[in-house]
């Protein structure tokens, strides 16, 4: 990796070279640069300067790739990703590329780039990955100190000169840009810096120029607006509490004391241990903005939870615990909706180039721990942050992080793999001041990695804004909303400055009760037979619950097991509602993200027996010799 090299010898350029013109020659791309194909994409390296205040030291590639016109060119679109450290291309070919289709866009370049250090844009990787096993202060340290003294130039400007650059070699034209997440910050910067080179901007789930509370305040002031308003909206949660964030505050009164033990199925079938901590579900909350299917799921289990029965809370947590250092810092990326059990399966059976990771640790902590909002200057000595950030903390006071505990939210954020990130120079200060470039911003009601509070504090900074609140939906509102109004609200912003007004809620359901302990509690579906059609509802429930688990494998919440394997989900007598067990696999296909393909063929046995077809949301077949059709409630 060019970061490393960089530590011990300079880059392969003549000495005293002087700045040259960027230039792009774009060709057909090779399998290695592609993961998911896309009709008319091509590829192309852009050299930069490493050190543009030392053009010596040579150059590094970014990747690039673009989509051309297929009209008279009305200008060029560039996606910027999230991250710090999330690749851009692979969401380009799967999102944004295929818009090329789009009338409006058909005068449009569409452009996007791996920033430098991820990707296929020399992705920076630290040595010795195994030392994560050590925690992340060793391998932290380890790795700061192998980049040596490249660690310095990886910043948030760095990616600002780097567009700036792509900008003149794709003719100087003013670029639109559309930024998701971090790329937000990279965009308000380079609108502030560089006016003259932004047409438009659409704006994802915003971050702030100067970074984001490094404590994730604004996430927990959020929670209860979100769970009462959001998920819990509309009385969707009344038939099990009527207060689920007054739930969780006297679940993580009692958590705080000592965790809730329980017995939970694994991935054998067989029950074993579990226990619910603080920290568990303060992760598990933090994640529901990008795992739609597991959020319907959380306020039943919380509810359930506050009452004493802590079994289905403990399922959504077990993966999750212990978590694993440096788990939180992959959940900062935009663009990549986890999507439970199946989405996590389908994820990860993309074959994509080797150097395309999901996001690369090593240079969100280049990036991250010279320019956040930190409690310590990046130069000072690694040695002294932990007393300093311990003052810090008590400065904030006890109530400033409730419902949960100071050292609790302090796990949850990026704070710990700063403290052993060797002392940096800092980055240069973010641009202040108000951009005047047209700008449209997206926010998520369900939001709570950039809440709509936090939006709205600084939407103030973009003087000509519209501001888009996105119902039902979480981060990276385009790929989360399941009615396609953020998509569209993008395209028609991007191509011609129009936006709708408001966009409508989702029709699908917001939170879920748990399964019933009886199979006589639960409605029956479509049939001629009550108690066909009450198994038919339980096979339902049953599949529900499997889409919002989190992890390759686990157990029913009262029975048999699931595993995530080549082929799909294979589930095994997996049993949520007494007397109705499950068998058979299920195939998934995301298709723009977030919708679900899904097809099986599923095995019931138990009360009565029979053959089940799955087709997306619809479940239909006969069970106990009685045709039965069944709706999966959410998907």
């Amino acid at each position: 990796m060019l970061g490393l090299l960089c530590a011990v010898l300079p880059l392969a350029s003549p000495a005293g070279a002087a700045a040259r013109p960027p230039t792009l020659a774009f060709g057909a791309c090779l399998p290695t640069q592609v993961v998911h194909p896309a009709a008319g994409l091509q590829c192309a390296t852009l050299d930069v300067p490493f050190d543009r205040a030392d053009p010596a030291v040579g150059d590094i590639a970014l990747a690039v790739q673009r989509v051309p016109a297929s009209a008279p060119r009305a200008g060029v679109i560039v996606l910027l990703a999230g991250g710090p450290g999330q690749p851009a291309l692979p969401a380009f070919e799967e999102l944004l590329a295929p818009l090329a289709r789009d009338p409006a866009l058909r005068g449009f370049e569409l452009v996007a780039f791996d920033q430098r250090g991820t990707g296929q844009s020399e992705e920076l990787q630290c040595p010795a990955e195994g030392q994560l096993k050590r925690g992340p202060s060793a391998y932290f340290s380890a790795c700061g100190t192998a980049l040596g003294p490249t660690r310095s130039y990886y910043t948030s400007q760095e990616s600002v000169e780097d567009l700036d650059s792509l900008r003149e070699a794709l003719g100087g034209t003013p670029l639109s840009l559309f930024a998701v997440s971090y790329g937000t910050r990279v965009a308000g910067m380079y609108a502030r810096e560089h006016p003259e080179g932004v047409a438009r901007m659409v704006l994802d789930s915003l971050t702030p120029t100067t970074g984001p509370d490094p404590l994730g305040l604004a996430r927990l002031h959020a929670l209860r607006r979100v769970l009462d308003e959001g998920i819990c909206g509309a009385g969707a949660c009344r038939s099990f509490s009527s207060d689920v964030y007054g739930d969780l505050t006297r679940l993580v009164a009692v958590l705080r004391r000592h965790p809730l033990h329980t017995r939970i199925y694994d991935q054998g079938g067989r029950l074993h241990q579990a226990r619910v901590t603080e920290k568990g579900v303060l992760s598990l909350l933090f994640g529901l903005d990008l795992a739609p299917l597991t959020r319907e799921l959380v306020p039943a289990a919380i509810a359930a939870a506050a009452r004493g029965y802590a079994a289905p809370l403990a399922q959504l947590t077990a993966f999750l615990q212990p978590e694993a250092p440096g788990s939180s810092i992959v959940a900062t990326s935009g663009l990549a909706p986890t999507l439970g059990a199946f989405g996590d399966q389908a994820y990860a059976a993309t074959q994509a180039p080797a150097s395309d990771s999901l996001i690369s640790i090593s240079l969100f902590a280049a990036t991250s721990c010279i320019e956040d909002l930190l409690p310590w200057s990046p130069e000072s000595p690694p040695s002294g942050r932990a007393s300093t950030l311990h003052t810090w903390l008590a400065s904030r006071g006890a109530g400033a992080t409730a419902p949960f505990s100071p050292a609790t939210a302090l796990a949850a954020s990026s704070l710990p793999l700063c403290l052993a990130w060797p002392a940096t120079p800092p980055a240069p200060p973010s641009p202040t001041g108000v951009s005047a470039t047209p700008t449209l911003i997206l926010s998520g009601d369900d939001d709570l990695r950039t809440p709509y509070e936090q939006v709205l504090a600084n939407a103030a900074a973009y003087s000509d804004m519209r501001l888009l609140r996105i119902p039902d939906v979480g981060h990276s509102t385009v790929t989360s909303d399941p009615t396609g109004c953020a998509e569209n609200a993008m395209i028609g912003f991007l191509a011609s400055g129009q936006a709708p007004a408001s966009c409508p809620p989702s029709s699908e359901a917001q939170a879920l009760a748990l399964a019933p302990s009886s199979l006589v509690q639960v409605a029956p579906a479509a049939s001629r037979s009550r108690v066909a059609g009450q198994v038919a509802t339980a096979a339902a429930i049953t599949l529900e619950d499997l889409l919002g688990q989190i992890g390759p494998s686990g157990g029913g919440l009262r029975g048999g097991d699931w595993k995530a394997n080549a082929r799909g989900v294979a589930l095994h007598d997996m049993i949520d509602v007494p007397g109705v067990e499950l068998s058979g696999t299920v195939h998934i296909k995301v298709v723009d993200f977030i919708q679900l393909h899904l097809t099986g063929r599923l095995t019931v046995r138990g009360r009565l027996t029979g053959k089940l077809a799955l087709h997306d949301r619809t479940l239909t077949g006969r069970v106990g010799g009685a045709q039965v059709r069944a709706r999966l409630a959410a998907l």
